[in-house]
């Protein structure tokens, strides 16, 4: 049984990032998403990945 590896494309659904990944790759790191509120000592929320589409 051969493996095939597909490929992830990852959006944020605050600001519309994407980041594309192989399977074996997992998420994309959170960084931080422009979009989202700050909290309230100031610093910046991470993005929110959801996956948009594989092939």
């Amino acid at each position: 049984m051969a493996l095939t590896i597909k490929t992830i494309e990852y959006k944020c659904s605050w600001c519309g990032a994407t980041e594309t990944r192989t399977t074996t790759s997992g998420r994309p790191s959170p960084g931080y998403c422009p979009r989202k509120p700050k909290s309230k000592d100031g610093t910046m929320k991470p993005h929110t990945w959801v996956k948009n589409r594989s092939w």
